[in-house]
């Protein structure tokens, strides 16, 4: 008995289907001669035909997650499968690009919608968060990434916020070798050098007028030795919320109740000791700049710093100044 012209070609795409599975999952490639020879060894489909075969090829390539491309060269098919995104990785991606900082409200709802068409997303509120880009975040990434693959210095201006919760140049013609993009603390900072032996770090939503060079980036080399590696995440843990300053080993006393907040702050590979005391020391190299400076004073009593000695003045002195306030 015959089979409807439905279901021929419902059991012709679902045999297809489920041959090329097989090559996504073993990574090979397959010619044309062998897809013909497995189907036509399936009498029920009433043999092979050529623009039959094209036509659910093509079926298969839009409704599915196959992608199925043909190499000319050696007459064979590649193809790779791409598995759907589970709503619960969905939540965590649209999570995270709502929670960024660097791009504007406009930007990350373009971005959503673009998610919601390619995958579906979960219903969930975008706006009412604290964005502070320009509008022009994604743009300024790309343009600093192919700096960055094309090793050539680049010229930005730099804007703080004023008063008036304004952009403002702060700088002007920054000169900078670009080595990294990278998202830290819902920002995005760029990690270069400006000069010297020593990185630097910027926020893209604070970097406006960008400019190319022609000058060859710095080599990295040059500042952490010949024969290493940039290790991003050695570099961020060091940092109280990224910002520039100098590397220094950082000795500091906490009562045992700060553990959660040092962790927070440094990652869980800081390097840290139990004073059997209900005390604990933090030992490490840390930047140190204005931003640790104040994250040691919000500690008040719980935390005493024992070296370096111009940091634990400084921080004594900014203590006493607190509390004589208090007391006037």
């Amino acid at each position: 008995m015959l089979l409807h012209d439905l279901d021929m070609t419902r059991l012709r795409l679902l045999e297809l289907h489920k041959l090329l599975l097989k090559v996504s999952v073993s990574k090979k490639m397959i010619k044309l001669s062998e897809i013909k020879e497995q189907l036509n060894d399936l009498s029920e489909l009433g043999g092979f035909d050529r623009r039959t075969f094209y036509r659910d090829l093509y079926l298969l390539n839009e409704i599915t997650n196959l992608e199925i491309e043909y190499s000319p060269k050696i007459r064979a098919y590649r193809v790779q499968r791409y598995e759907k995104l589970s709503k619960s990785e969905l939540t965590v991606i649209i999570n995270a690009i709502l929670s960024a900082r660097f791009d504007s409200e406009d930007e990350t709802i373009s971005l959503m919608k673009k998610i919601d068409d390619f995958a579906g997303s979960p219903k969930i509120r975008t706006t009412n968060r604290v964005k502070l880009g320009d509008g022009d975040s994604y743009k300024k990434i790309d343009f600093v990434q192919n700096a960055i693959d094309k090793q050539t210095k680049i010229l930005f201006d730099y804007q703080k916020y004023n008063i008036d919760k304004n952009y403002e140049i702060t700088r002007k013609d920054c000169l900078i070798s670009p080595y990294k993009l990278v998202w830290h603390n819902d920002k995005m900072y760029l990690i270069g050098s400006y000069g010297g032996d020593v990185f630097s770090h910027y926020r893209i939503e604070r970097i406006c007028n960008l400019r190319e060079t022609d000058e060859p980036v710095k080599n990295i080399s040059d500042i952490i030795g010949y024969g290493r590696t940039f290790d991003e995440a050695e570099y961020l843990r060091k940092m109280t919320e990224v910002s520039s300053g100098k590397v220094n080993r950082v000795v500091i006393r906490f009562h045992d109740e700060c553990l959660g907040e040092v962790i927070d702050a440094f990652g869980n590979k800081v390097r840290v000791r139990s004073n059997k005391n209900g005390t604990f020391t933090l030992d490490d190299d840390i930047f140190i700049n204005k931003k640790l400076k104040r994250w040691i004073i919000s500690f008040g009593s719980l935390a005493e710093v024992i070296t370096p000695v111009n940091l634990r003045e400084e921080v004594k002195d900014a203590m006493e100044s607190v509390l004589s306030s208090y007391i006037d």
